[in-house]
């Protein structure tokens, strides 16, 4: 018999978890600079409100504030997803959650 059968299904296991472990780690820095990015945005557009807003800020705005959306609604539910094996939510906030995450991204796409 073959050695070579043997050991590939364990190999397969392995290249499964380094997937697992790299989707997770990217996942992680894209919701982490999301999140620091457009906050500092968010704060320097905000401060800057004492003077007529223009619509150049306006739309900056708009588009931090989606991105923030992403961010928490997609970004993160996506990485608890690859972190967890199952959803412990139940099939109402199952529901809710994959609503949020599509809505997210139209609102972004649309903003």
């Amino acid at each position: 018999m073959n050695s070579t059968n043997h050991t590939i299904p364990t190999m397969m296991m392995l290249l499964d978890y380094k997937l697992k472990l790299v989707e997770q780690i990217i996942l992680g820095c894209i919701f982490i600079s999301a999140l620091i990015g457009n906050t500092i945005v968010l704060v320097i557009v905000l401060c800057r409100r004492h003077r007529h807003i223009t619509r150049m800020a306006f739309f900056i705005l708009h588009l931090t504030i989606a991105d923030l959306l992403v961010a928490f609604f997609s970004v993160l539910p996506m990485l608890i997803w690859k972190s967890t094996i199952t959803f412990f939510g139940g099939d109402f906030l199952c529901r809710i959650v994959a609503f949020l995450m599509l809505a997210a991204s139209y609102i972004s796409v649309y903003t």
